[in-house]
């Protein structure tokens, strides 16, 4: 292994449908499968008892779920600081998030350059998150925007909205994934784009040099990941695409704890869909968000100036 792993956070799939639907979605399930109160309750219950305290409500569409209030209230019930990655705009969505915004440790909202919101067919367009977070009514929160063809209008929705509501910026370049293969010519165009008029953030200059990295001669290298993840059918496992190394939250408290001992002692390798989907945690992330991971520009006064 290349460092001990300290088990801090957890990535919830509240369901495996999505009505956003992305064709470029990088999630490992798609299904019909709903995460039940008493199986979510019952993974925190667990995963607390293990030293775990952060999670981050992930989707499909974490507001989508009919119990989503409880989800948040319950994770704070059990002492984790609870985030949530959302593609929510407008009316049932953009309520059921503003009335839990006040116990959220932070918000990613998704958004796509103009380009990858025409191949993705998302409606996720950067210039209506404004309302969403002036919903928020705090700044806990960030702008996670898939580049794909970046271009001046691009720029300036992302330098006003970003402005405007004084969050937090991530940009990640449109990588092919499991489920969604295609070869991008302009990613290093999009790349340079990012990195003189955004600011390149170490983070994501690491993410790109491995994506190639593994095109020419994939490394073997164990998974490092701060984090476990809850399926909506109730398995915990070391990664969404690891079927291999999973556990059933109704298991027993000392099987629970065996498996997930197992997990952090023989991880799995990575692949190609890490570098999409994960980015082993460092000590100054605010959120467990999976698209906050890779790309990140960090909302510090050095790498806000190039934004203004």
């Amino acid at each position: 292994m290349d460092r001990p792993i300290r088990l801090r956070g957890l990535l919830v799939s509240t369901a495996d449908a999505c009505a956003v639907g992305c064709r470029f979605c990088f999630r490992a399930d798609i299904g019909r499968d709903v995460l039940s109160l008493p199986q979510y309750a019952r993974a925190l219950s667990r995963l607390r008892e293990l030293g775990v305290d952060e999670l981050c409500l992930s989707g499909g569409e974490p507001t989508d779920h009919p119990e989503f209030r409880q989800l948040v209230r319950v994770a704070l019930q059990f002492g984790f600081r609870c985030a949530v990655v959302t593609a929510a705009r407008e009316g049932r969505r953009l309520d059921a998030l503003a009335r839990v915004a006040g116990m959220l440790s932070h918000v990613t909202v998704s958004a796509d350059s103009r380009e990858a919101e025409r191949l993705g067919h998302t409606g996720r367009t950067v210039s209506s998150t404004a309302e969403v977070f002036s919903a928020l009514g705090h700044t806990r929160a960030s702008l996670h925007v898939t580049a794909y063809e970046l271009g001046d209008a691009d720029l300036e929705e992302i330098r006003t909205v970003v402005t405007d509501a004084g969050v937090g910026l991530e940009v990640s370049p449109l990588l092919p994934s499991q489920t969604f293969r295609f070869d991008n010519p302009n990613l290093q165009r999009d790349l340079d784009l990012i990195e003189h008029r955004l600011g390149l953030s170490p983070e994501l200059r690491v993410v790109v040099d491995e994506y190639y990295q593994w095109l020419a001669e994939p490394p073997v290298r164990d998974c490092q990941s701060e984090r476990l993840y809850l399926s909506a059918d109730g398995y915990l496992r070391r990664c969404p695409y690891d079927t291999e190394h999973q556990v059933s939250v109704d298991a027993s408290r000392e099987e629970i704890g065996k498996v997930v001992q197992r997990m952090l002692t023989e991880p799995p390798h990575t692949n190609i869909a890490c570098v999409a989907i994960c980015r082993p945690s460092s000590a100054d992330t605010d959120d467990m968000s999976p698209e906050g991971l890779p790309g990140t520009v960090r909302p510090t006064d050095q790498q806000k100036e190039p934004v203004r």
